[in-house]
């Protein structure tokens, strides 16, 4: 693969190009349609993704939004691919979507053979941990309302790529109170 393919992924001022050169052999390109299944419950993925473009989202077999993610983020099943269990999950792509990926294997060789991929790596997961307690804190802290701006402020865009259905579903209320809150907010803004 062409290194200029892996220029999605975050170097954390760590990597150099001899060490993208090094890695670009292990990673993988791929496209994706909208409503194309990247993961489904049952199987077992060992994949890191990184999204070059798109929007990818995670749903549970009952249908709920778990967690969007956006160009320039990576995303891969936790449980699968850290903890050798099946996905539980659907990783649906909500639009044409690319991605660059590599196996958790290729990666921990890169890991163990390169000592600035391994500090990489270190750096790769605090990122993790830091966007997990993120999700966290917001579901417990956060009420609806607030989740809901602290959303719109981020990616005000989403109400053209996401369907509102999803949304409340994201947020964990009904389609009517998504109505109400952004009704309010419209309100607040006049």
């Amino acid at each position: 693969m062409k290194t200029d393919s892996l220029s999605i992924i975050p170097t954390y001022n760590i990597l150099k190009k001899e060490d993208m050169i090094l890695a670009s052999e292990l990673f993988t390109h791929k496209s994706f349609k909208k409503n194309d299944n990247i993961l489904k419950p049952g199987s077992n993925s060992k994949n890191i993704y990184f999204l070059i473009s798109g929007l990818v989202y995670s749903q549970s077999i009952d249908e709920k939004i778990n967690w969007y993610e956006f160009e320039g983020q990576s995303f891969a099943d936790i449980e699968s691919v850290f903890f050798n269990k099946k996905c539980e999950q659907y990783i649906r792509c909500a639009e044409n979507s690319q991605v660059v990926y590599i196996t958790k294997n290729d990666l921990l060789e890169l890991v163990n053979t390169n000592h600035n991929w391994s500090i990489w790596y270190v750096s790769f997961l605090e990122e993790i941990i830091q966007r997990l307690y993120f999700y966290y804190q917001n579901l417990l802290v956060k009420d609806a309302s607030q989740r809901y701006s602290e959303l719109m402020g981020l990616h005000p865009e989403i109400l053209q790529r996401i369907p509102l259905g999803h949304i409340s579903s994201y947020l964990g209320i009904s389609q009517v109170s998504l109505s109400r809150i952004r009704a309010g907010k419209q309100k607040k803004k006049a």
